[in-house]
Order: C-alpha cells, then sequence, then structure tokens
C-alpha cells in the first residue's frame, strides 16, 4: 500500500499532472520525493500566492488542473491572495499545504492555524487528508475542481502522517458530468433569435476548457451579431474581425456598452458577472449558454442552455434570423488614433498605447500577453488586439497585483515562447523575486514596466476628487541594476522609436528581457 504522500503524488499523475508550482516547507519533504519519484516537475516560487497565479495560468493554456503546493502557518496564509484569486477567476487550482500534528490541536498552537476555516470562503472544497479517507477525498477533490463552475480546492497533509501507509479502500466511481442538450430550451432560444434584429453576442471567461471558438465565429457571423469579449475571453473573436465589439468589464462606462445597450437580444457564452465592475442589469432578453448554471448571482434570462458548448452552439448554427441591415457594424472607440487625439506625452515619455500598438506589431498573432492590476490593466484590457483564443491572462475576478508576471512566466515555460508582462512598477515590485525563475527555467519572457512612480489609479481618484496626492507616489529602484543582478536584458524607453527596438531585440533573443517604459500617466485617461 501507498504512503499518504505517494497516494497523492500517484493521484495526481493520474490526472495529467506534470508540474507543481510551491514553496515547501520541511513538513513537505516526503510529498516533494513522492513528487519526484513520479516524475512530477517543482517549479520552486519565491512567494506562495505567486505559485497559485502559476498554477491557474497552467491550467488555463494546457485544459487541465494547476497545482501549488506549500506549507503549514505562514506559508499557507501567504498563498491566500492567490486561493481567492482562484475562486474569483474562476480558476482549478488544486492547493495543497502542510499541518499541524492533529493530535496537538488545542495544546500547541505554533504556525497552528484552523485552515479549513481560513480556506472554506474561497474554495470549493477543503478538508484535511487522512490515511483512512484519502482515497475517497482527493478523488471527490480533483472532481470537483472543474465539476460545474470551475475553481480552487485546498487540501492540508499533516506531516506527521506524510508516511503512513493509506487505506486500500477503492474510491467511488465520479459521478457522470455530462449534460444531455435540452431540446425544448434550444427550440426556445431559436424562437428568441428568429424575433431578434439586433442581436449581440457576450462572451466570458467560462469558453475554457471547451474552446468553442470556430462555433461562437460561425454563429456571430450567421446571426450577423456583434461580439463583446470580457478580459479573460479577449481573443474568442479576433480583434480584427469586423464583428468584434469590444471589452467590457474595467469601468463603468466602457465603450462596448453602448453596443449592448442598443441590443434587443443578448447570447451569453460561457458570462460571469464577476467579471464586470457595473452591475448587469441589462433588461434584453438573455439567453444564458453555459457550462455550469446560472446561480451565484443568478441573472435574469429568458432561457438557459446548460452543457458541453460546442454541442450548444452547433445546435444553434441553424436559427433563422432576421438582422437588421445596419446592425453587425461595431462602431466602438477602439481606433487607435482616438486614443491619441490631441494628446502629445510629456519629454521623454511614452504614451502606453504606444507601447501596446508596440506590442502588438512585434509580436505574433499567438503571443500571450499577461497584466498585473492598476490604470495599465483596464488600458491595456480595453485596448490590447488579442488575434488568438486563450492568449490574454489577467486577474479580473478579485484583481489582485502581483499576477502578470507569475503568470506570464507560467506561460513562457508552458509554450516556450515569448510571453509578455504588462506590468506596473508597483506590481512588479511585490515579485521581484519570481524573476530569478526566468533565468533558472531559460524561458523567454518579457517583462514590460510601465514607470509612473505611483499608484497611478488611486493618484488619479484623488485628483478627480480635488484632494491632494498622498500616499500614492514612491521612488522606483534602478532597473537597470535589478535587470543585471537577474541576468535579465534591459532597455530604458523614452519614445516610440525605443520602444521599436527594445520589444524587437526582446521578442529576438528569446532569453529573459526587463523593458522600463518611461509613462506618461495621462495617457491612461
Amino acid at each position: 500500500m501507498p504512503t499518504l504522500s505517494e497516494l497523492i503524488a500517484q493521484k495526481l499523475s493520474e490526472a495529467n499532472v506534470d508540474v507543481v508550482f510551491g514553496l515547501p516547507g520541511g513538513e513537505n519533504v516526503e510529498a516533494l520525493d513522492a513528487l519526484r519519484k513520479r516524475g512530477i516537475d517543482f517549479v520552486l516560487v519565491r512567494n506562495e500566492s505567486s505559485a497559485v497565479f502559476m498554477a491557474d495560468a497552467h491550467a488555463r493554456l494546457t485544459g487541465g488542473i494547476g497545482v501549488a503546493l506549500t506549507t503549514l502557518g505562514p506559508g499557507a496564509a501567504n498563498a491566500y491572495a492567490g486561493i481567492a484569486h482562484a475562486f474569483l477567476d474562476r480558476a482549478p487550482v488544486l492547493l495543497l499545504t502542510a499541518q499541524s500534528d492533529p493530535k496537538l490541536i488545542g495544546a500547541h498552537t505554533h504556525q497552528v492555524m484552523d485552515l479549513q476555516a481560513v480556506f472554506k470562503p474561497v474554495t470549493k472544497f477543503t478538508s484535511t487528508l487522512a490515511p483512512e479517507s484519502a482515497n475517497v477525498t482527493l478523488d471527490h477533490a480533483l472532481a470537483l475542481l472543474r465539476s460545474g463552475r470551475p475553481g480552487p480546492v485546498h487540501l492540508s497533509v499533516p506531516a506527521v502522517l506524510a508516511n503512513q501507509q493509506v487505506n486500500s479502500e477503492l474510491p467511488l466511481p465520479p459521478p457522470s458530468t455530462a449534460k444531455l442538450i435540452d431540446e425544448n430550451n434550444i427550440f426556445k432560444a431559436k424562437e428568441i433569435l428568429s424575433s431578434s434584429r439586433r442581436p449581440v453576442i457576450v462572451a466570458g471567461l467560462g469558453l475554457e476548457p471547451d474552446k468553442p471558438y470556430s462555433q461562437l465565429r460561425a454563429l456571430a457571423e450567421k446571426l450577423h451579431a456583434p461580439v463583446i469579449d470580457l478580459p479573460k475571453s479577449k481573443g474568442a473573436l479576433p480583434a480584427d474581425h469586423p464583428l468584434f465589439a469590444g471589452t467590457l468589464g474595467l469601468t463603468m462606462n466602457d465603450p462596448a456598452y453602448e453596443i449592448l445597450d442598443a441590443s434587443d437580444c443578448i447570447i451569453a457564452i460561457g458570462f460571469d458577472v464577476v467579471e464586470l465592475v457595473k452591475p448587469w442589469k441589462q433588461p434584453q432578453p438573455l439567453i444564458w449558454v453555459s457550462n455550469w448554471e446560472n446561480h451565484d448571482p443568478h441573472i435574469d434570462s429568458a432561457c438557459e442552455l446548460v452543457g458541453n458548448l460546442n454541442a450548444l452552439l452547433d445546435a444553434l448554427l441553424d436559427s433563422s434570423v432576421r438582422v437588421d441591415e445596419a446592425w453587425g457594424d461595431p462602431s466602438t472607440s477602439l481606433d487607435d488614433h482616438s486614443l491619441r487625439s490631441g494628446r502629445r506625452p510629456a519629454p521623454n515619455r511614452i504614451l502606453p498605447a504606444d507601447v501596446l500598438d508596440s506590442v502588438r506589431q512585434h509580436t505574433p498573432p499567438e503571443v500571450i500577453v499577461t497584466t498585473d492590476v492598476g490604470s495599465h490593466k483596464i488600458f491595456t484590457s480595453l485596448n490590447w488586439k488579442a488575434l488568438r483564443p486563450n492568449t490574454f491572462f489577467v486577474s479580473n475576478g478579485l484583481s489582485v497585483m502581483g499576477f502578470g508576471v507569475a503568470a506570464a512566466i507560467a506561460a513562457a515555460r508552458a509554450t516556450r515562447e515569448p510571453a509578455v508582462c504588462i506590468t506596473g512598477d508597483a506590481g512588479l515590485a511585490m515579485v521581484l523575486g519570481e524573476l530569478a525563475l526566468a533565468v533558472e527555467l531559460d524561458l523567454p519572457l518579457i517583462v514590460v514596466v510601465m514607470n509612473d512612480s505611483a499608484l497611478d489609479l488611486i493618484r488619479f481618484a484623488q485628483t478627480k476628487r480635488d484632494l491632494q496626492v498622498f500616499g500614492t507616489e514612491f521612488v522606483n529602484p534602478n532597473y537597470e541594476f535589478i535587470a543585471r543582478g537577474y541576468n535579465f536584458s534591459y532597455a530604458r524607453v523614452t519614445n516610440r522609436a525605443e520602444c521599436d527596438v527594445a520589444v524587437q531585440n526582446a521578442v529576438a533573443s528569446r532569453k529573459p528581457a526587463l523593458l522600463e517604459m518611461m509613462i506618461d500617466p495621462k495617457g491612461y485617461r
């Protein structure tokens, strides 16, 4: 019979897990050795939440699950921001933490936390593994990660039990999650579409892992329906497609709301209101198409289709429609010139729009771009031209700083192709230590840091309310020294010409690069 640590490694291997991200403690050494013996790679991060961010990005890229590992007490606590992100951004991440000896609970308190109480609000399931029930608990936990709406699961492993043999019980077979297409609801959806003259498609984070991108495009073209994406689904319809109508979820008045408000029917595919800043109050009939039920919160819908997205969209393709002649020609404020009209950057500064244009021009259509949180997140999420599905990574449900670099590292590791992180200087400061991984793993990572020496989004809120700027500005390190210390190439950029050269060189080198963009923050507005 295997030990508890060996069973964990076995179950992960059977679930096609080939890498675990984490920061272990002495309580995890048996688990680490079991992973090694199973041929599962281990990526040693510098902060526990980074491990969860990386596990999330890895899961999205592979269509599987992500796994993170930490020690007990402080390690588990440090992972909390990552797990909260995974919960609100619907990421199938298994967090494995160590735990104190159960026999000492109540008599010994050093590094002791009630981890089930800690993680219960931000996971689909949390439990302590015990040898007598580990088989069933592990199978249940792994099945939950992607059943219904995806989300994280937490399991703690008491160090004193890690080498104990597990019970040989066989777990129950997992229940079937296949859903039959409800023909009555398909008929109802077609009836709604037949009376619609201005349909619009809203595509959300639930498109993965079904990847119904060809069906989504075919449906949009059949209905002549503009497609609005959300930050985590950017590229679902390429930004250069004539039916692409912009991105929602960043502000209360995103330009794409004009098209949404003008529509008379909404087809919500993989939609989740957790991505929206503005509360959802659309009055039009809504056709819910998703892998999970419409709940938490429930939004008004005229018809709900739940199941495999490819099959559901295929079933809608023969809908008969009679769309208004002028509908389907989106006119949003996506024109590059509108981003710059009447604006010139301050001396030796570059506009954010020029940075995005340069990165887009000098990277392939399939390049993976991640963004951190701040003014640059809003600007990038609204204006980045994603040309392929599942190539734009952002923490949006939680919107947690520190995500961008970690996600780009995981993307570069998984694809072995250049991955670009757009990060603010404050977000980069939180995770500078993770840069070492790019060199250790020989990754083609390009970190684009938007240097404005401030928490710009907060500073802007102060000035907008006629308040004094206070507590939102700081002094940045010498990024050239930072780059040299981590063996990154480096460029300081103050204009578009310098930006073009820096991006081209970074992409061509296929080595870690840190590009410091001297941003004029007025360009964000």
